[in-house]
């Protein structure tokens, strides 16, 4: 019996030792170059998965055989600017504010259509939200460029509105209360996606706003298809093909996203506003390759202030965090949330509180 122990103790840490392996693979998967390595580059996708076996593991270990459980924890520490990156958790209020504060909403509108209430009557949950939402600067994507009427409403309470058309109708908008002293759009290849650049008058000082809509990643309905049947009927042959199809798709995008990620980033370094945000829907999770690229010398509000996974994507059985917000360090995030109370897009909204800390 002794070694039926031992052998299923070493069995079991054999398997934790490529759980470690995999967990750290997804974890440090955002330098990878998607460029030269797309597949791997998509390894920070699973990282959920391999989190959740490795906490097992911890689990199992303090159960079996304490001292053990100090290899998955080490593993932990090990991957711990990720973890931190994927799963923010806030145990302290913020301090309350001493300076000015803005509140910046960022949101994938998926064409703003209205809808039709019971009674039959036309209405748009999406443009309610927006000005109701109280937010001082408003980035909008997949934002319907030629439509006048919805362009009227929003400059009800956005004063200053800039928006700039991609492809089909389609683009992004910026509805602020602040002045916009310009536009430009950030040069990159893609058929349908693009990044524009405002510059808004803020006090005396100037903020850099730069609103993205990363490459999708194109799954048609026949991916999703694919995608829903590997969950709902999970055999080895069709999640190994399934899998391996999906897997290609995504590191196609993946790769076209990565020079898209590199110009954003340049344009930001190139034009160092001490006030400075980046936001919008990048079509990648917090552990990627453009999420790290954009957000160096920024600071995520989500990670700053964000509590939980804070999915932003809520289509087709696809749950993650691809909408994010990055803002210069002059700013101190007071609150970021995803507002999951509107789903009339295939996003949810995403806002954030920022102080100026020069105001202190």
């Amino acid at each position: 019996m002794k070694i039926v122990g031992h052998v299923f103790r070493l069995s079991a840490f054999l398997l934790n030792g490529l759980v470690a392996v995999g967990f750290l693979i997804c974890a440090y998967s955002p330098y990878i170059s998607p460029v030269h390595h797309p597949r791997w580059a998509c390894a920070g996708l699973f990282f959920p998965i391999f989190l959740a076996l490795n906490a097992a593991f911890c689990v199992f270990w303090l159960l079996v055989r304490k001292r053990y459980a100090l290899f998955p924890l080490c593993v932990f520490l090990l991957g711990w600017g990720a973890l931190t990156t994927y799963l923010p958790w806030q145990f302290t209020k913020a301090d309350e504010p001493k300076g000015e504060v803005i509140k910046v909403l960022t949101y994938n509108t998926l064409g703003m259509h209205p809808e039709k209430d019971e009674e039959g009557k036309e209405v748009n949950p999406i443009l309610d939200y927006v000005l109701q939402s109280d937010a001082d600067i408003v980035c909008l994507q997949e934002f319907p460029c030629d439509n006048k009427t919805l362009k009227k409403e929003l400059k009800k309470v956005y004063p200053y509105a800039e928006t700039m058309k991609f492809s089909g109708g389609n683009g992004v908008g910026c509805f602020s209360r602040f002045p916009i002293l310009g536009t430009k759009r950030i040069p990159y290849e893609s058929a349908n996606n693009g990044s524009g650049a405002f510059r808004l008058e803020f006090g005396q000082d100037t903020l850099l706003l730069v609103i993205n809509h990363l490459e999708s990643n194109k799954l048609d309905a026949h991916d999703k298809e694919v995608y829903t049947d590997m969950l709902k009927k999970p055999d080895e042959e069709k999640v190994k093909e399934g899998g391996k199809y999906l897997l290609h798709k995504l590191a196609d995008a993946v790769a076209i996203r990565a020079p898209q990620a590199d110009s954003v980033a340049k344009y930001v370094k190139e034009h160092p506003y001490q006030y400075t945000v980046v936001c919008g829907d990048f079509n990648d999770s917090p552990l990627s390759y453009a999420h790290r690229v954009i957000g160096e010398g920024l600071q995520d509000a989500f990670v700053e202030r964000g509590s939980g996974v804070g999915v932003s994507y809520n289509r087709n059985h696809l749950y993650f965090r691809i909408d994010h917000l990055f803002a210069s360090p002059a700013f101190r995030v007071l609150a970021c949330e995803v507002d999951n109370s509107i789903d009339a897009s295939d996003h949810y909204p995403l806002w954030c509180l920022l102080e100026k800390k020069n105001d202190e």
